[in-house]
């Protein structure tokens, strides 16, 4: 089954009732492209109809080799009772292109956006003859296929064969489906046959489709009746499952649809051996893009790169080797197909009971790992064996597909026994073997012994041993010491560490396996300096900040032309002064490049100077609630951004980091997923193209007594709660007001004034920050009613 990206996303619209017969015919009124969706190039024309004034067209070109027509089974009252459609389309061509033509339905996939696409009935091959009278195409989809509570698309599917271009033309997309009131009527169990016997581990058990049942419910048990091994609802008539060795089992099947359960229907018994035996009899529903080549510790297969492979090939013969708790890469050279997306994912049954569903026993299964869209994918990986696999042969499976989602997988891929689209499968033999011995000692690479220089929050990295399993990492603050790490376990050869700055430190890695540590190994010495921040980042198009301006920062009328500047700039020469617990205004603008762009403001304090910015409170205007922005400006001519910056109490005295990252969005702000996240991200400017970041320092004085700059009795704003009005109790040394919320959004800036109407703003908590005449700043927390 092949996966196609739709532009759109559709919702859900099926419910429980109602059948329906519908006539796809193009014509007004009825017909929108809600309803007609598209694969690829074409529209709605005259010279498609067969009937009436329109038909659709598919346009084959070199960029869409395979498409189709569709009608949307929930925009137009489909209820879904899961019983059979009969469909039929009449379809005809222009000349020169050719290929094959085929009924189709198309299952949303809401996650991924994406349809699969599952031909049925004739297919039928095409020249590139002209065909001007309308042919129709008629095929059944059985009961089952159409599961009640999903979004299908019924229609005709075409896919090209050789080079050419040029249109095909479909009409009258037309289906009933059939109304049934009664349960079903009871199935045979095809495999396994009563009283035979079959390997354990998994096997593929069969049945006969009952002609209206929609699903059907599968009980296993090692009694009569018993429901121990298996007991579930599934589509389709048949089920992978794993089956334990030298066991009598009891199989009932029992065919269900929404108007109840088949009655009476028979148990078969069968028994298992000690054979195990895993899933088969995987299809592909599309042209096959093969797997050429698999390496894993020294040992390489290769086969056969072009495409129309078989889906599935036995290499079980190739037996690769691996050590209990070790890490190997695995490489895979596959087929690609232009600039199409494809996946890979492999299985291993380390504890050997015939499946491939229990942990650890599957990799590069939580994210699509994808190759680089190329006419060839080379795709590598690191397979970690675990501790506790079983000694022997097992088998591994390697799946390879297409997978346009870049966030999602595929069934074809996460599912080792599932169908592909346009992959293949490979199985192999794993040999697995205890180690014998514990590994050799390894050396630090990074940092170096004696260095002076190793960032506090560094990375210190050490070369692989390879008979270890993982790491041990022990550091301190003395020769031999253990006190700043003891004993951390890394997988891999890298450490991310959290130390002071100024300090000297002792540190060694001590690999381990199952049978030990290795013993003597080296410890280093190494003194840290200050942090180490991510970056430089890039923009395709710096619009640079312009002005900055915060706690003793006058950052202004910097150089505002469009990419005149570097897209990351440090004035680490500018330090802003703060104390803790207090509340400090921020000015911000930039080069829109228009006078209807936007950019939107993010800024970072690391307060606890540990080299991040991603610790509670180091983010400011990261939030829909919280955004500020300036529009329309070349770099000083438009009203520009303020916010509020509240130290925390908790900030660490001293000197630490400010980003100031400014960035081009829409009039929303990047509101949505994954654009919010990259926003909030100090280290990214992924989801926009233009703007620009700089980097300041900031000096935190912690607060006392005789600091505080939040003093209620120098002056009172009263009442507290209000309604409408605040008052002042002196503003002869007031020079402004501003109020922000608690995000730290500013909201009002106004003229000191004894009386500020805040009847407008909403019941909530603010804070009303004095701007004083000597530079300083009082903070209350005032609530509106």
């Amino acid at each position: 089954m092949k996966k196609i990206l739709l532009g759109c996303f559709l919702a859900l619209g099926i419910g429980t009732s109602a059948q329906y017969s519908y006539v796809g015919n193009f014509e007004d009124p009825g017909y929108t492209t809600t309803v007609y969706k598209q694969f690829g190039g074409g529209t709605r024309t005259t010279a498609a109809a067969c009937n009436g004034t329109y038909g659709g067209q598919l346009a084959i070109s070199a960029s869409a080799t395979q498409t189709g027509y569709m009608v949307d089974l929930s925009t137009i009252g489909q209820t879904g009772n899961g019983q059979k459609l009969d469909v039929s389309a009449n379809y005809k061509k222009a000349a020169t292109v050719a290929g094959n033509i085929s009924l189709a339905y198309f299952t949303l996939d809401p996650v991924a956006n994406t349809w699969s696409i599952n031909t049925f009935g004739p297919t039928v091959a095409l020249t590139a003859t002209a065909i001007t009278t309308c042919t129709a195409l008629t095929g059944t989809i059985p009961a089952g296929a159409i599961q009640p509570g999903q979004t299908y698309g019924v229609g005709v599917w075409f896919v090209r064969s050789g080079t050419t271009t040029g249109n095909i033309f479909v009409d009258d997309i037309t289906f009933t489906q059939e109304v049934v009131s009664t349960p079903p009527a009871c199935t045979t169990i095809t495999y396994p046959t009563s009283g035979s016997t079959i390997s354990a581990g998994t096997a593929k058990l069969t049945w006969d489709a009952a002609p209206t049942a929609v699903n059907y419910k599968v009980q296993i048990g090692t009694t009569s009746g018993g429901t121990d091994v298996f007991n579930s609802t599934v589509a389709g008539n048949s089920l992978n499952v794993t089956l334990p060795k030298s066991t009598t089992l009891y199989l009932k099947v029992t065919p269900t649809n929404l108007a109840g359960d088949a009655t009476g229907c028979t148990e078969i018994s069968f028994t298992t051996n000690s054979t195990i035996g895993y899933c088969g009899g995987i299809t592909a529903s599309a042209l096959v893009y093969p797997i050429s080549s698999v390496t894993l510790n020294g040992v390489t297969n290769t086969s056969a790169a072009t495409t129309g492979a078989p889906v599935y090939e036995d290499f079980t013969s190739t037996t690769m080797n691996v050590v209990q708790g070790l890490t190997y890469p695995i490489n895979v050279v596959a087929t690609g197909a232009g600039t199409n997306r494809f996946g890979m994912t492999v299985f291993i049954d380390w504890n050997q009971d015939g499946d491939f569903n229990d942990v650890s026993e599957s990799y590069f299964t939580t994210a699509p790992f994808l190759g680089s869209a190329a006419a060839t994918n080379n795709l590598s990986g690191n397979i970690t064996v675990p501790e506790t696999a079983l000694s022997g042969t097992t088998r591994m499976r390697i799946k390879y597909n297409f997978n346009s989602s870049t966030t999602s997988i595929i069934s074809a891929l996460s599912d080792p026994c599932g169908n592909m689209g346009n992959g293949q499968v490979e199985d192999y033999t794993i040999s697995v073997t205890a180690p014998t011995a514990a590994p050799g000692c390894t050396s630090i690479t990074v940092p170096v012994a004696g260095a002076t220089d190793f960032p506090l929050n560094g990375t210190m990295t050490w070369a692989a041993e390879p008979a270890a399993a993982g790491y041990k990492i022990y550091i301190g603050t003395t020769p031999g010491g253990s006190d700043v790490v003891n004993g951390a376990v890394v997988n891999g050869t890298s450490y991310k560490v959290a130390l002071t700055a100024n300090v000297t430190y002792y540190a060694r890695v001590v690999p381990y396996n199952s049978v030990g540590d290795a013993v003597g190994c080296t410890e280093i010495s190494f003194t840290t300096t200050g942090p180490l921040y991510c970056g430089p980042l890039t923009y395709s198009t710096v619009e640079p900040t312009t002005r900055v301006e915060f706690a003793g920062i006058q950052n202004i009328n910097q150089p505002s032309g469009v990419g005149a500047t570097p897209a990351h700039e440090f004035f680490l020469n500018q330090t802003a002064q703060v104390t803790t617990g207090s509340p400090y205004t921020i000015t911000l603008d930039a080069n829109t490049d228009g006078t209807t762009f936007r950019h939107f403001f993010a800024v970072f304090i690391d307060w606890n100077q540990d080299g991040d910015f991603d610790d509670a409170d180091e983010k400011f205007f990261t939030t829909p609630e919280s955004f500020i922005f300036v529009l329309g400006s070349n770099g000083s001519s438009a009203t520009p951004a303020v916010g509020t910056i509240n130290v925390p109490a908790t900030a660490k005295a001293g000197v630490t980091r400010m980003r100031v990252k400014s960035a081009f969005y829409g009039a929303t702000g990047p509101n949505t997923e994954p654009n919010l996240s990259n926003f909030a991200n100090a280290c990214v400017t992924t989801g926009s193209s233009f703007g620009q970041v700089e980097d300041y320092t900031v000096n935190v004085t912690l607060a006392t007594a005789g600091t505080s700059t939040v003093d209620k009795n120098k002056l009172m704003v009263y009442p507290n709660p209000f309604k409408d009005v605040v008052r002042i109790s002196d503003i002869s040394n007031v020079k402004s007001v501003s109020i922000s919320d608690l995000t730290g959004r500013l909201v009002r800036t106004v003229k000191a004034s004894s009386e500020i109407n805040l009847g407008d703003l909403n019941a909530g908590m603010y804070l009303i920050i004095l701007h004083k005449n000597d530079g300083s700043t009082q903070t209350v927390k005032a609530i509106k009613k």
